[in-house]
C-alpha cells in the first residue's frame, strides 16, 4: 500500500512539473531542461523525478562526474554514512561471543539485522536461515564446499552466469560429479519434457505396454532419489550482470517439482546479486533452496558483506568440514571430537562476523524502502530504455549503425543494463578499451570487458573455447582491452541504479554522439 501511495505521489509530482514548465513558472536557471519534463517523463513514465534532488544532495562527491557502473557497485548516500558514523560514536559494540553489555548490544543489532532481512525479502524464518558471508561469492563458495555431492550428482548451471557460480563446478568435479552449462532455451526444453513426462504418470491406467514400462522405470528412479538421497544442483541468476536479462523465477518451483532429470532430488541456487538492488524479491513466492545477495551492490556500503539465505532442511544436508570460533559448542584439542552449533546461522558463520558492518545495514535498507523496490525497478527500466532507444537511432554518414547491442532480440533492455559495442562506419568494432579510456577522460564511469561472465562473452560475442584460451595468454583479466583477429574480446556496459538520473543517461548518450558518430 505504501508503494502505491508513493507511485501516486510521483505521478502528481511529475504532472505538476509539466504544468509549471508549460506555464513558464520554472526557469532554466534550475538546471532542469523543460523539454525533458514535457517529453521524457511522458514517454518514460517509470522515471522518478524526485531522484534528481536527492542525488544532487547525497552524491556531491561525484560533482561533475557521471556514474553509470551501478551493476559494478551501488552508491551510498552521504546521509547514510553520517548516520552510521553517529551510531558508532553513540554506541559501544563488542564481540557478540562475549556476554558483557557491549556484546549484548551487538547481539541485539545482529538479530535486528536478520529480522530486517527476513521482512525485506519476505522470508519465512521457520523455513529459512540467514548466514552472513563475505559477499555473494562467499555464499556461493559455502554452497559448493558443503553441498552433499555424490558420484550420481549433477551440477547444471545457466550459461550466462558469474564466474563465482562457475567456480562451484570445481567442488563438484572434485567429487566426481558431471556438470553442464545450459542455455535459456535448453532449460525451457528440458522442463517442458519433464512436465509432460511427469504428467503422463497420471495416465498409467490407459497407457500401452511400452509406455507403462518407461513410466515404471521413471518411478523406480524417483524412488531411488527419495531413499538414496542423491542430490543435484541447478544455479542461475535472477538477473544476469552481462545484459541485465531477468530469468523466470518460476523455474525455481518447476525444477524443484519436476527436476532436470529423474535420477536425483534437484536443488536450486539463485544468484540474486544483480537482481536484489533493483527488483523486488519475494522468497516466499519463489522459494529457492539457496539465495546469495551482496549488500554493497544494493546500497553501496558496507562492502565485504553478503548473505546466504538457506532452507533449514537443506542446511541439514550440508557436509561441513572446517569449523571456526563461534561455530562450535565445544571442541577437543587432542582428538577429533567437536560439537557444532545446531542453527545454520551459527553453525556456518565461522569466526566473528563483521558486526559493525552488519549494524549499518538498516541505514542502507531505509534508503531503498523510501522509494520502494517496484518504483526502483520502473525507474531504472526507464533509463535503460531511453539509452537503448537513443543509441539505436544513431547512424554514421554511411547510414550504418553506430552501436551493436547484446541481449535478446525480442526483449529490449529493461533491467538497468545496456550492453553494446561501438562500430566504425565500415562496421568494424571500436576497441572497448578505447571507449573506456575516453569515457574516463570525460568523467564518465562505465565498465568494459566480460564482467566476470564468460558465458556472456562467449555467446554474445561468438567466441569459441579456443579463442578464449588464446585470449587468456595475452590478458591478465577479462576487463583487459584487446581484440583477436579483429573480433572483440569484450563489450561496453552502462548500468543504472536507484540514484541514477536522466542527466546520467543523457550524458552517456551525448558522449557517444560527440566522439563516435562520423
Amino acid at each position: 500500500m505504501r508503494y502505491k501511495k508513493l507511485s501516486i505521489k510521483y505521478l502528481f509530482f511529475s504532472l505538476s512539473l509539466i504544468i509549471l514548465f508549460s506555464e513558464g513558472f520554472i526557469s532554466n536557471s534550475t538546471g532542469i531542461d523543460k523539454k525533458f519534463y514535457k517529453d521524457f517523463i511522458q514517454k518514460y513514465s517509470g522515471y522518478n523525478p524526485q531522484v534528481e534532488d536527492i542525488a544532487s544532495k547525497e552524491l556531491e562527491r561525484f560533482n561533475s562526474h557521471t556514474y553509470a557502473d551501478n551493476a559494478g557497485a551501488g552508491l551510498y548516500q552521504k546521509s547514510q554514512i553520517t548516520e552510521i558514523h553517529d551510531d558508532l560514536i553513540r554506541n559501544a559494540y563488542g564481540n557478540a561471543h562475549s556476554r558483557n553489555p557491549s556484546a549484548k548490544l551487538t547481539d541485539k543489532r545482529l538479530n535486528e539485522a536478520r529480522d530486517l532481512i527476513y521482512k525485506f525479502f519476505n522470508i519465512d524464518k521457520s523455513i529459512y536461515s540467514i548466514i552472513f558471508t563475505g559477499g555473494a561469492t562467499g555464499g556461493l563458495k559455502l554452497v559448493g564446499e558443503n553441498f552433499p555431492w555424490t558420484l550420481e550428482s549433477k551440477y547444471f548451471y545457466l550459461r550466462i552466469n558469474h564466474n563465482s557460480v562457475l567456480g562451484i563446478r570445481e567442488y563438484a568435479t572434485n567429487n566426481g560429479v558431471n556438470f553442464s552449462a545450459l542455455s535459456y532455451d535448453e532449460v525451457e526444453k528440458i522442463l517442458k519434457k519433464q512436465k509432460e513426462t511427469k504428467g503422463n504418470k497420471r495416465l498409467q491406467n490407459s497407457c500401452n505396454d511400452n509406455m507403462c514400462e518407461n513410466l515404471d522405470y521413471i518411478n523406480r528412479q524417483s524412488m531411488k532419489s527419495k531413499f538414496h538421497k542423491t542430490h543435484c544442483l541447478f544455479a542461475f541468476p535472477a538477473k544476469d550482470n552481462f545484459v541485465g536479462q531477468k530469468y523466470p523465477l518460476v523455474w525455481i518451483k518447476d525444477i524443484q517439482k519436476y527436476g532436470l532429470s529423474d535420477d536425483c532430488v534437484w536443488k536450486v541456487l539463485l544468484d540474486a546479486a544483480a537482481f536484489a538492488p533493483t527488483e523486488p524479491l519475494d522468497i516466499t513466492e519463489y522459494p529457492a533452496d539457496f539465495v546469495v545477495i551482496s549488500f554493497y551492490k544494493m546500497f553501496g556500503y558496507p562492502t565485504g558483506l553478503g548473505i546466504l539465505i538457506i532452507r533449514n532442511d537443506d542446511a541439514q544436508l550440508f557436509n561441513k568440514v572446517y569449523f571456526g570460533g563461534g561455530a562450535v559448542v565445544m571442541a577437543s584439542c587432542d582428538s577429533r571430537w567437536c560439537k557444532m552449533k545446531e542453527t545454520p546461522s551459527m553453525k556456518f558463520e565461522d569466526g566473528t562476523v563483521p558486526f559493525l558492518n552488519i549494524a549499518s545495514l538498516k541505514h542502507g535498507f531505509k534508503r531503498l524502502e523510501y522509494f520502494g523496490m517496484k518504483n526502483i525497478s520502473n525507474h531504472i527500466a526507464a533509463l535503460s530504455m531511453y539509452v537503448y532507444e537513443e543509441l539505436s537511432s544513431l547512424t554514421h554518414f554511411s547510414g550504418k549503425p553506430v552501436v551493436i547491442f547484446y541481449g535478446r532480440k525480442d526483449l529490449p533492455p529493461n533491467g538497468g543494463i545496456v550492453n553494446f559495442n561501438i562500430l566504425r562506419p565500415d562496421g568494424s568494432v571500436v576497441n572497448f578499451g578505447q571507449v573506456e579510456h575516453m569515457a574516463s577522460e570525460n568523467h564518465i564511469h562505465l565498465r568494459t570487458g566480460c564482467f566476470c561472465n564468460p558465458g556472456g562473452c562467449q555467446d554474445f560475442l561468438n567466441l569459441s573455447l579456443e579463442e578464449m584460451q588464446v585470449a587468456s595468454e595475452i590478458r591478465d583479466s577479462c576487463s583487459d582491452p584487446g581484440q583477436l583477429n579483429n573480433k572483440p574480446l569484450g563489450s561496453v556496459r552502462v548500468s543504472f541504479g536507484y540514484l541514477s538520473t536522466y542527466k546520467d543517461a543523457k550524458n552517456v548518450v551525448n558522449f557517444i554522439k560527440k566522439y563516435f558518430v562520423l
